[in-house]
């Protein structure tokens, strides 16, 4: 992937929007986005029906009706597909309590780091989401290395990477998230 980052920016900066360019960006991009819907999919409740395959690819179609030049470059892109495929598992959550409305489906905690006593449904998804948002407006890096890990699947390393800080600092913003996150909900 580190071979392909400049290519990635620079397809990303295209602005004509022509389909070998939307073509080879998405053969680029998809190990990644894949990879971290894996890791999405991997923390889901054992019942849960989409696959990391179906999260990628409803993301891709959210995606491809942005603007081409909406992306600053290659970190933006997959922080902003991250929260895409979040969009896209609230959504799914969604769906399936409408469907489901009194079953008295099982419950899972989202992530007791950040989010105890929140659960994989609409409801918890909706609070997490908005806990999330009014992290941002204070922490906005902090609220970004909570999506990068949570909804993004990426490690410590990975995400001070993406972020361009070093690793003390992502631990730091991860920490000032859980505080922040906890005293939120």
């Amino acid at each position: 992937m580190e071979d392909d980052a400049g290519e990635i920016t620079e397809l990303l900066n295209v602005r004509d929007g022509q389909a070998p360019t939307a073509d080879r960006l998405w053969e680029l991009v998809y190990p990644e986005l894949r990879r971290r819907a894996g890791a999405i999919c991997r923390n889901e409740r054992g019942d849960h029906t989409l696959s990391a395959t179906a999260v990628v690819n409803e993301a891709y179609v959210r995606l491809s009706s942005r603007e081409p030049h909406e992306w600053e470059d290659r970190s933006h892109f997959y922080a902003v597909a991250s929260n895409i495929m979040r969009r896209v598992l609230i959504d799914y959550a969604r769906a399936r309590a409408a469907s489901k409305r009194g079953s008295g489906a099982y419950k899972e905690p989202l992530d007791e780091a950040l989010f105890p006593d929140i659960h994989s449904d609409e409801l918890g998804f909706e609070a997490a989401g908005e806990a999330l948002d009014r992290l941002a407006v204070a922490h906005e890096r902090a609220a970004l290395v909570v999506s990068l890990r949570v909804f993004g699947g990426l490690t410590m390393q990975e995400i001070a990477k993406e972020v361009g800080v070093s690793e003390r600092t992502a631990k730091n913003d991860w920490k000032l998230a859980r505080d922040q996150l906890s005293s939120m909900l």
